[in-house]
C-alpha cells in the first residue's frame, strides 16, 4: 500500500523528569515523578500520523541495546512501517525533558544510533511513490544527501522540513541544499527568530517565505501562523491546561500534514494541528490523539 509519509530524523528513548521547579547550582530538588517513553522527533510525527489513520514509514536508526528493540516495537505497533528503521551498534538515542509544573519543558539529548544512520539508495527507493517526505532535525549528511536527491529526481514526493531548535541554531545557510526544493517549512516562534537572526516574528516569516512557498510557525497558546507567498493568517490556539508540552510540536504537523494529504485547506490543516497540539499537551509524554480524539476536540471547542 501506498506510503502516505515518510519520515526521517531520529527515534529516542525518552525520559520525562517531572520537577516542582529548577535547580539552583549544587542544589538538590526532589523529583515530583519520572516516566519513560519512545519518542524522537521524527518518530513522534510517523507514529501521530499514523494514530490519526495515516499510512507512515520512517527512515532512521536504534540500538543494539533494549531502548533500540522497544523502539521498533513501538513504531510498529502504532502502524508505522519500520522496514527501513536500522538498527546499528552501539546505544540508542535518548533525550531527557525537565518538566515544570506549568508544563514548561527543557530538553538534554544524545542522538546515539541516531547519528550513526546516513541515507542509502535503499532509502530512495523506499521514498519513491509516497506523498510527502518529512525530515525533521537533520545531520549534514542528511541535510547533504536529500538535497542531491532531490536535484537529481524529478517527481519525487513533497518535502517538508522541521528545523527543530538545534538545527534553527544552525543558521538559514545549513539549510540551502533543501530550501530548492521545501514545500512546507515548520517551526516554532523561537526558532523561526533564531534561525533567520530577526527579532521580529512577521520580518521573519516574511524572509522565509522567500525561500519556502508555505510556512508554518508553531507558538503555542497563541495558535500558529501560516505564511504563503500570497498571504498570512494565524489560527487560534484551543483553550486547554497544558500538563507537559513535549511532542505538541509533532502531533502537530502530523495532523496537518495528513490534513493536506485528506485534501483539506490551509485553514483546516491548521486548525487540525492546533487541536493534535492541544490534546498531547494534557497529557505527559508525547501521546499522539487518533482521529476520534482529534474530531472531538474539534466539534467540542468550535473547530
Amino acid at each position: 500500500m501506498k506510503r502516505e509519509l515518510v519520515a526521517i530524523g531520529d527515534i529516542n528513548w525518552d525520559m520525562l523528569l517531572v520537577v516542582p521547579r529548577l535547580p539552583g547550582a549544587d542544589e538538590e530538588v526532589e523529583l515530583v515523578e519520572i516516566h519513560e517513553r519512545p519518542g524522537g522527533d521524527a518518530a513522534n510525527v510517523a507514529v501521530a500520523f499514523a494514530r490519526l489513520g495515516g499510512r507512515a514509514g520512517m527512515i532512521g536508526a536504534v540500538g543494539t541495546d533494549s531502548a533500540g528493540e522497544a523502539l521498533r516495537d513501538h513504531l510498529s505497533a502504532a502502524g508505522v512501517d519500520i522496514e527501513r528503521v536500522l538498527a546499528v551498534e552501539g546505544p540508542s538515542g535518548r533525550a531527557f525533558s525537565l518538566v515544570e509544573p506549568n508544563g514548561v519543558r527543557r530538553l538534554l539529548y544524545t542522538r546515539g544510533a541516531n547519528a550513526r544512520r546516513t541515507l542509502t539508495p535503499a532509502d530512495l527507493a523506499y521514498i519513491e511513490g509516497a506523498a510527502w517526505v518529512y525530515v525533521a532535525d537533520p545531520l549534514p549528511a542528511t541535510v547533504e544527501t536529500l538535497g542531491e536527491w532531490y536535484r537529481k529526481n524529478r517527481g519525487l514526493p513533497r518535502l517538508a522540513l522541521d528545523t527543530g531548535s538545534a538545527g534553527a541554531s544552525k543558521g538559514l545557510d545549513y539549510f540551502a541544499p533543501l530550501f530548492p526544493y521545501l514545500s512546507l517549512l515548520f517551526l516554532n516562534e523561537g526558532e523561526a527568530r533564531t534561525l533567520t537572526a530577526r527579532r521580529d516574528l512577521e520580518g521573519a516569516a516574511d524572509l522565509l517565505r522567500e525561500r519556502c512557498p508555505l510556512v508554518v510557525v508553531k507558538r503555542g497558546k497563541h495558535g500558529a501562523m501560516v505564511a504563503t507567498r500570497d498571504e498570512v493568517f494565524t489560527a487560534p490556539s484551543f483553550p486547554v491546561r497544558a500538563v507537559d508540552t513535549t511532542g505538541c510540536g509533532d502531533a502537530f504537523n502530523a495532523a496537518f500534514l495528513l490534513a493536506l494529504v485528506r485534501g483539506k485547506n490551509l485553514e483546516e490543516a491548521a486548525r487540525w494541528g492546533c487541536a493534535a497540539g492541544a490534546l498531547v499537551a494534557q497529557r505527559a509524554g508525547a501521546y499522539a490523539p487518533n482521529m476520534a480524539e482529534l474530531e472531538g476536540i474539534l466539534t467540542q471547542l468550535g473547530g
